[in-house]
């Protein structure tokens, strides 16, 4: 048997080849050859290599007892890679350790592992709906990954950008080295003594914490969906075995948060506009009511219609309209606020839930900003002649507000209707109110 020991360029050049490879993988293998970068190399061999032993193209070896190094053999085949690795690097009381370097095997008791296996209970995501999917799923995940390694504390801290980020996002003990974490999900990052770290040893150690460690939570395409910290109050508490067990916690976790991803696009996500569905809407219009009503604060939902919709499906076809039910529902989904909710209804309707405590000055605020965006940008559309135009859109918007026009969601439901019937009456391109007392007009001023 032969025992080759290889760079990871020429290990990239051996994986290359290989029909196992996926294709997203094959192509980030490319840019690193191409970069010839030593960080980017490694980076890209390690995830490459992680990626063909899932799949069973590789089998990795237990260590020989040497230097740090991966051992790992050919389905097909009898030779042995071996890959040498860097040591554990230091910097600033921080240690990097490659997930590739520790144990492949550490010791659990059954105990640990059944609360491990929680996070793949189908209760976690028989609602995942629950206070939007992902992020109502992070408490639970907290709670399980303390369980399960015995820490003093497990947090979660979602990606700061895109759907992932929560309205009051948690907070990290130190966000430069959580960003570190998720840039590289295939290290470790442990701090075995916060007072030796001078990132850390203000704010960690006033809150009591005496060693964290930070992990990439990864993605299936190699990006993270953020990362986790392992706190503890005892100083250096963490050996090989515990870092190995955090490893597969993040792994676990991240597992967990790309299933509800799927499951949310799946079942609540309307595939051409990319916005929630009607479906989805409706739970959340109940749950945000109950919020309301619990509170004693106000919330509205507005009704937003493309004024003139049909004048696009004729005059340039079916597929441009689409174009423009796709840019309306970007638009509003970049103007309203983090944590406000937009669907398409039906059609060439869409429904915006403002959630509370909003007062009805902010509401007609934010109304009026969704249409002057609307209004003031064009849309690019192919028309039947395969000639591009570039054509304007206005909406016509319906405004409710609870519990001032009604106190449950049928009744919300008609007074937004019927604002939106008087918002659509020639001009149209205006924001109307419900007016109890009378007939729907537009706000003044």
């Amino acid at each position: 048997m032969q025992r080759k020991h290889i760079d990871f360029r020429e290990l990239l050049e051996r994986l290359l080849p290989l029909e196992e490879l996926p294709p997203a993988d094959r192509s980030a293998v490319e840019r690193a050859l191409k970069s010839g970068v030593s960080g980017q190399l490694q980076q890209a061999a390690l995830y490459a290599v992680r990626q063909l032993e899932q799949l069973g193209a590789l089998k990795r070896l237990p260590s020989n007892g040497g230097p740090p190094a991966l051992r790992y053999q050919r389905r097909e085949g009898l030779d042995v890679i071996t890959i040498q690795l860097p040591g554990e690097a230091r910097h600033d009381g921080i240690v990097v350790f490659p997930r590739a370097t520790l144990p492949l095997q550490a010791q659990a008791s059954l105990d640990r592992v059944r609360r491990l296996l929680r996070l793949e209970d189908d209760s976690l995501l028989a609602e995942p709906r629950t206070q939007r999917s992902r992020l109502g799923l992070i408490p639970q995940l907290d709670r399980i990954g303390s369980e399960f390694l015995g820490a003093s504390e497990v947090r979660l801290v979602p990606a700061e950008s895109g759907e992932e980020a929560a309205p009051a996002p948690a907070l990290s003990l130190e966000p430069a080295l959580g960003r570190e974490a998720a840039a590289n999900p295939d290290a470790l990052l442990y701090c075995p003594d916060v007072l030796r770290a001078p990132a850390l040893a203000k704010g960690a150690g006033a809150r009591g914490v005496k060693a964290a460690v930070f992990a990439g939570l990864p993605r299936a395409d190699g990006t993270t969906h953020g990362h986790l910290e392992i706190l503890s109050r005892v100083e250096d508490p963490f050996r090989p075995d515990d870092l190995a067990m955090a490893a597969l916690l993040a792994d676990y976790c991240g597992a967990a948060l790309e299933r509800a991803a799927r499951l949310e696009k799946l079942v609540f996500i309307d595939p051409l506009t990319s916005v929630y569905n009607r479906s989805y809407f409706d739970l959340e219009v109940q749950n945000e009511m109950a919020r309301a009503e619990r509170e004693k604060s106000s919330m509205a939902l507005c009704i937003v219609d493309i004024d003139d919709f049909k004048r696009f499906n004729t005059t340039y076809g079916y597929e441009a309209g689409n174009q423009v039910l796709a840019h309306v529902a970007q638009a509003l989904k970049r103007a309203v606020r983090p944590f406000d909710t937009v669907a398409r209804w039906g059609g060439e309707e869409f429904a915006l839930l403002l959630t509370s405590p909003i007062h009805a000055e902010d509401v007609m605020a934010i109304s009026e900003r969704l249409r002057l965006l609307v209004e003031r940008q064009s849309v690019r559309l192919e028309g039947l002649d395969r000639r591009t135009h570039r054509v304007g859109v206005t909406v016509s918007i319906g405004v409710a507000v609870f519990p001032e026009h009604a106190g449950e969601q049928a009744g919300l439901w008609r007074a937004a209707n019927q604002a939106l019937l008087a918002a659509k009456r020639p001009p149209k391109n205006r924001v109307v109110f419900y007016q109890p007392a009378g007939e729907a007009q537009a706000p003044k001023g």
